[in-house]
């Protein structure tokens, strides 16, 4: 009885995490498309346009729950690497 009521504990426990990572992953993709419009308002308006287009693909490129989990994992270097793969992926189709 205390295995099966162990082993139901782990496996909510992992469904709230992952939960948890997918509510922190969407939060920070709308910090980031609001970041977008409020560093493009400082813009010309054709450098605006330009400058949106490229943060939303940088955006919609980006996986943020796997950049939250290597954030609250304190691994920097792969949250860089997810960052810059976002990048590369909007230079490319230009």
């Amino acid at each position: 009885m205390k295995k099966k009521l162990l082993a139901l504990s782990a496996v909510i426990g992992l469904a709230l995490a992952g939960t948890s990572y997918a509510n922190e992953a969407e939060t920070k993709k709308q910090q980031d498309l609001r970041s977008c419009k409020a560093q493009s308002e400082q813009l010309s308006e054709d450098a605006r346009a330009k400058q949106q287009e490229t943060c939303k693909c940088v955006v919609e490129n980006t996986d943020y729950e796997a950049l939250v989990e290597a954030k609250n994992n304190g691994d920097m270097a792969k949250a860089q690497e997810i960052k810059t793969k976002a990048q590369q992926a909007c230079l490319g189709s230009k």
